[in-house]
């Protein structure tokens, strides 16, 4: 199984919630950046699922409209920001596909990178950070970390 985390791009600091903060000029360029420098490596996606709020949303548009993807993206509260890692790798099993990306938020995306990887260096994943994981299953502490792009 393939899984992209890919945390949403620089957002405005402030909105009428935390769910409606809308991308940057910045932020979209960064995130069209890095999946373009990535496009072969994502070329096989499946599914790409996206947390509700409005700022990864725009992320994921941004991705699938680089790529080319036609399916529909599917939208999961198992990617907010304060979601439970451990719902949300259940919920990436359920999904039964081999290769899919992930656009979320921090804290959670540096937790479940962390978890599923064993390594705490990914709690510092930062805006438009793209990281691909190769494993079995969502299960902790059995993925390797196949390569990490940052924006430039």
């Amino acid at each position: 199984m393939d899984l992209f985390f890919l945390r949403h791009g620089e957002a405005e600091p402030r909105a009428a919630s935390d769910a409606q903060r809308r991308l940057t000029r910045s932020g979209e360029g960064d995130v069209l950046a890095v999946i373009e420098s990535r496009r072969s490596e994502l070329a096989g996606l499946e599914l790409i699922v996206t947390s509700p709020y409005r700022r990864a949303r725009q992320t994921a548009k941004i991705a699938a409209q680089a790529l080319d993807f036609e399916p529909k993206l599917l939208v999961s509260e198992h990617l907010e920001p304060g979601a439970e890692p451990q719902a949300l790798l259940r919920f990436i099993d359920s999904l039964a596909a081999e290769s899919i990306l992930l656009v979320t938020h921090q804290p959670l995306v540096g937790n479940v990178l962390s978890l599923l990887s064993g390594d705490n260096i990914w709690l510092a994943t930062g805006t438009a950070n793209l990281v691909a994981l190769q494993t079995q299953a969502p299960v902790p502490g059995f993925a390797d970390v196949r390569w990490a792009q940052i924006p430039d």
